[in-house]
């Protein structure tokens, strides 16, 4: 009797449990909740882009597009023309004009020796001059004689001054006469003699000479050098940066200098500019301190056909002043 009583209820469980199972998706066969894998995963249309990725055929939000110049750079054209130079540049020009041309026409003295114990000394510049004493090369170092001789320069890009950068093209020459060692007159030359940063007080940083003139140093009290210059007449100084010319129609320059300070002076310096003539007079005292103008004392007055065109003045300021009644001709 228990056998039958048992029997009914295990076959109750066994159909119980079949449809459990039946009810959750059958047994451990197939992928079931246990099995970590989701019941379905969605699959992107193969001719859809994906969502991640930009269409290969529209640019990058990033990236401006090639043909589209960039939003971030204007669009720039030609540069303006340079702003004309300021009034006073044609006065100080004018006002330099006659030193520079004394440099360069005195260039064979004046950068191709050296003073060292009470002489002149021929400087061999490098390699970049060739020179001649007399129609012969000199050896580096010789001394230019006593008496009148013929000394002449041929500088080939030539820098003559590395302080300043200052460079010569050209060729000039020097008929001197030499009585002692303090003292020397040359007759000067220079033919297209080209100087770069030649230069003293204006912009003349490109400049050609041409012509020739009397030039004397004379050394005293054993530390001032006095410069004397008369260019000859029809000598001329072209500002290669504008190509005007600037043409000596007579008077003279000197200069003096001693290691504390310097002294320019203009009698009757005549220029003429494009047709117009100018004439300078006057002189200007400069005090140096620490190898820089520390005051200019003086005054350089600048006439047309006898009427005043402009001056540089100062009374002791450090920068030279300028005042110009009526505009120059450009040089």
């Amino acid at each position: 009797m228990t056998k039958r009583f048992l029997m009914p209820v295990l076959l109750v469980c066994i159909a119980l449990s079949v449809a459990l199972v039946s009810a959750c998706g059958g047994g451990n066969d197939g992928a079931g909740p246990d099995s970590g894998v989701p019941d379905s995963v969605v699959v992107p249309d193969a001719g859809a882009p994906d969502a991640g990725v930009a269409d290969a055929g529209v640019a990058d939000a990033g990236v401006a597009d090639a043909g589209v110049p960039d939003a971030g750079v204007p669009d720039v054209g030609p540069p303006p023309p340079p702003p004309p130079p300021p009034p006073d540049a044609a006065v100080f020009r004018l006002y330099d004009s006659a030193a520079v041309h004394a440099s360069l026409a005195a260039s064979a003295i004046f950068y191709a020796t050296f003073w060292e114990w009470e002489n002149y000394r021929v400087w061999d510049g490098g390699g970049c001059l060739q020179a001649s004493l007399d129609g012969s090369p000199p050896a580096p170092g010789t001394v230019l004689p006593t008496g009148s001789h013929t000394f002449a320069v041929t500088f080939d890009h030539c820098y003559v001054d590395y302080l300043v950068g200052t460079r010569l093209n050209g060729t000039a020459s020097a008929a001197y006469t030499r009585n002692d060692l303090n003292d020397l007159t040359a007759l000067v030359s220079v033919h297209s003699m080209r100087g770069t940063l030649a230069n003293y007080q204006s912009d003349l940083y490109d400049v050609t000479a041409d012509g020739s003139g009397t030039w004397t140093r004379v050394r005293t009290g054993g530390s001032v050098d006095n410069y004397f210059y008369t260019p000859t007449i029809g000598s001329t100084l072209v500002n290669n940066l504008t190509s005007n010319i600037a043409t000596f129609t007579g008077g003279s320059y000197s200069s003096s200098y001693d290691s504390a300070s310097g002294q320019q002076e203009f009698n009757n310096l005549a220029i003429a500019v494009s047709g117009t003539g100018y004439v300078l007079n006057g002189s200007m005292h400069t005090v140096y301190a620490y190898g820089t103008a520390a005051s200019h004392t003086g005054e350089v007055r600048i006439t047309s056909n006898g009427h005043l065109m402009a001056r540089i003045y100062a009374d002791g300021s450090r920068d030279l002043r300028i005042e110009v009644l009526s505009p120059l001709v450009p040089f």
